[in-house]
């Protein structure tokens, strides 16, 4: 039969709208859908809103699971042509027999050519496209849905390449954590590359060639200023949206992108979802191509509770359901109803997700025995609401966590050992879960009201391909529309105003017009100091002005200089509390500067009490005096340990080390002054021999480390480490069977 182009589409959508309001469909009615839509796919997929349709026809089609053989075959060519062949196992595994047609001998050749060598790994049709595009254009900028397989990308350009350093910028510990695994169990990239997530000691040796490096923009900044010997030829960041968020971390991004896409000859692949373009400055710059795909593998049904007036009926699952002011007990309704896993997006507060997934329990769907509880009781507190919230099977999960924990709560979710996970945009930003359903509890991201992108990113998480056709939204609140973020912008080449700190970490070059002027205004200014501009320029994010003013202070303080003179691996206690002081006095941004969870005087309490008594993380935790709630001591003891003993003190700390070090040698003549490294160490890892140091950044908590550290104080690294135990496994008897799981994982 033929169609007309915009009749047959309007007929598709009016039969899938059918689909999706839950009534029964009769066979001739499915029978024209896949006839409608074999035919829109075959004439007009090259359209974007056409081949979406098809995809969705297939999706909710393939959801219902019909049985009759002859839908099935019509539903087969559908497939074929929308060429997402991995469609025909989803399908097969659905109906768990041998019901659904086997492809014909040229569908297997139409199929074969979407199949890589090296892996077998079959492509999506736009997959395809991208991996061609890569291939003969090397430097690609990509935005693409959430389902769309961008990461897996990733692994194939490194298999089917021949890179000698690699490097993989990801956002956040959750992400990282989970592209670590992936890659260290694909064998035929942990053969052939050192994998690190982290750096270790500053003075670590890394191999000339043959590395791959997964770690955040903080990282990538430090090893390329710590190692400029180690020579990149691809790199990869995830996210790439984040170089516009415009808060502090954003700066972060932009330089690190900055650096490295000015490699000569590097390859990169920059990727992100629903942003519409890439700044055309920047594109021209790197003689790179920019491309856009926006099908649906996945596809989304939302039902959006907040239009709904207190009393009307909505279904969920076949049950109907009253709609209610108060959203928790919605949330209890829907929880109770759907199939298949959850996210809850709480995005408001750390203690917020806490709070919600604790009223949760109360509903639980079963109960739950994982491992991982019985550890938390043990070494951090029997008290801490996450214990109870995963023996009900629910989770709370955030920033805040240390990334051990939100491995193991994602390893639980995607091994279907949890229901539902409460969450902030931490699960949100490209972390891969099994979770079919995605509730939005709130408008709220941090104390930002959510903007059109990060709505559709949030419903993107719903629904994993090769594990559903269909991902479903319920949304509790008014949210704005979704939408793509429009073009990226590149500050460094786009902004007519830079900030002070930004022109002096671009190359001169590449400044134009007011830039040119503010950076020769800083270069006059120190000039006038007696400031090299290197003294300041490394120290990255840090204000110029306030740099100056702390120079200043030590010039101008006859004593300060020899009363914070040390030689030991440590200053006194009485020199680092005057040090935490000036760097909070100078150096702090006013994000730190006005956190009211942790003062001057808290901070520079725990962090002696951290670095000179070395307590464990329950004595820590109960250290914790301004506060008498559990929960409050155990969230804000991983927040402390995140954001400041890990990040922002060693930030801080480094930058004064320079700044005194060159007031030092311009009073004294001499470059002999302090030392801040061990110090920085201690903070960073908890541990200060090479080998703790290696066990943490791979990833293990310190309590574990602690027991097995003797067994291993014999190597200098990790890769002494892993031969030693690969050659003695019985070195870690004395873990736990769950502690053995997470020494086996990370090393």
């Amino acid at each position: 039969m033929i169609y007309s182009s915009k009749d047959n589409n309007l007929k598709v959508f009016e039969i899938l709208e059918y689909i999706k309001s839950g009534e029964s469909i009769d066979f001739s009615s499915l029978k024209e859908l896949l006839e409608r839509t074999y035919h829109l796919l075959k004439n007009e997929s090259e359209h974007f809103e056409n081949y979406n349709l098809g995809l969705s026809t297939i999706c909710h089609v393939a959801n219902m699971g019909i049985s009759d053989s002859f839908l099935l075959k019509l539903l087969n060519d559908c497939v074929v042509q929308s060429r997402v062949f991995l469609y025909n196992s989803m399908i097969q595994s659905k109906l768990s027999q041998n019901e659904v047609p086997s492809f014909s001998l040229i569908d297997e050749i139409a199929k074969e050519f979407y199949t890589l060598e090296e892996t077998d790994t079959i492509l999506t049709r736009d997959q395809k496209r991208l991996f061609d595009l890569f291939h003969d254009k090397k430097r690609v900028i990509v935005s693409a849905p959430t389902s769309f397989g961008k990461s897996r990308i990733v692994q194939e350009i490194i298999i089917q390449g021949s890179y000698k350093n690699i490097l993989i910028v990801l956002p956040t510990i959750a992400l990282l954590n989970e592209t670590f695994i992936r890659f260290k169990t694909n064998l035929k990239i942990a053969d052939r590359y050192h994998i690190y997530n982290t750096l270790g000691a500053r003075d670590h040796v890394f191999s000339m060639t043959g590395n791959i490096f997964i770690l955040t923009p903080e990282k990538t900044d430090l090893l390329l200023d710590q190692n400029p010997e180690i020579l990149f030829d691809f790199f990869t960041m995830d996210e790439i949206y984040k170089i516009q968020d415009g808060d502090e971390r954003s700066k972060v991004f932009t330089n690190c992108l900055y650096r490295l896409s000015k490699i000569k000859e590097i390859h990169f692949y920059l990727i992100g979802p629903y942003f519409s373009g890439f700044s055309q400055k920047f594109i021209e710059k790197t003689h790179s191509d920019f491309v856009l795909f926006e099908s649906e593998i996945v596809q989304k049904d939302e039902i959006d509770l907040s239009k709904l007036e207190k009393g009307e009926n909505y279904i969920v699952n076949g049950k109907t359901y009253k709609y209610l002011v108060d959203n928790r007990r919605n949330l209890r309704n829907i929880f109770n109803a759907v199939e298949g896993q959850s996210l809850v997006y709480r995005g408001a507060q750390r203690d917020y997700a806490e709070s919600l997934a604790k009223f949760l329990v109360e509903f639980k769907k079963r109960d739950c025995n994982i491992e991982l509880i019985e550890y938390i009781k043990e070494n951090i507190s029997p008290e801490w609401s996450l214990v109870k919230c995963l023996e009900s099977g629910i989770a709370f999960h955030h920033g805040a966590l240390p990334k051990y924990i939100q491995t193991e709560i994602i390893d639980s979710f995607n091994n279907n050992e949890l229901d539902l996970i409460v969450c902030t945009s931490t699960i949100v930003e490209g972390v891969n879960t099994t979770a079919k359903n995605v509730i939005i509890f709130d408008e709220f991201k941090g104390r930002n009201e959510l903007d059109g992108f990060d709505v559709k990113n949030i419903k993107g998480r719903a629904g994993r391909f090769l594990e559903h056709f269909i991902g479903n939204i319920y949304s509790l609140v008014s949210l704005k529309d979704d939408q793509n973020k429009g073009e990226i912008e590149f500050s460094f080449y786009d902004d007519e105003v830079l900030d002070v700190e930004d022109t002096i970490q671009v190359e001169k070059n590449d400044l134009t017009g007011n830039n040119i002027n503010i950076r020769e205004n800083v270069e006059d200014l120190l000039k006038k100091e007696g400031i090299p501009l290197s003294v300041i320029k490394s120290n990255k994010f840090i204000k110029v002005h306030k740099q100056i003013e702390l120079i200043n202070a030590l010039r101008n303080d006859i004593f300060i200089i020899d009363t914070l003179h040390f030689t030991s691996n440590l200053p006194t206690k009485d020199q680092l509390d005057l040090i935490l002081h000036m760097c909070y006095e100078y150096l702090f941004t006013d994000q730190h500067y006005n956190d009211r969870n942790y003062t001057i005087g808290q901070l520079t309490r725990f962090t002696k009490y951290y670095v000179y008594l070395k307590p464990t993380i329950k004595e820590l935790i109960y250290e914790q005096t301004h506060t008498k709630y559990i929960d409050t001591k155990v969230r804000n003891t991983f927040t402390l340990i995140s954001k400041y003993f890990e990040f922002a003190l060693p930030k801080y700390l480094t930058a004064f080390e320079n700044l005194y070090n060159f007031v030092y040698e311009e009073k004294n003549n001499t470059d002999k002054g302090i030392s801040l490294s061990y110090l920085i160490t201690i903070l960073e890892f908890g541990h200060s021999e090479e080998h703790e140091i290696a066990l943490k950044e791979a990833g293990l908590p310190n309590e574990i480390i602690k027991k097995v550290s003797k067994r291993f104080d014999d190597c200098s690294n990790l890769e002494e480490i892993r031969l030693k135990f690969r050659m003695n496994p019985y070195l870690i008897n004395s873990l736990s069977n769950f502690e053995k799981k997470i020494f086996n994982r990370y090393i």
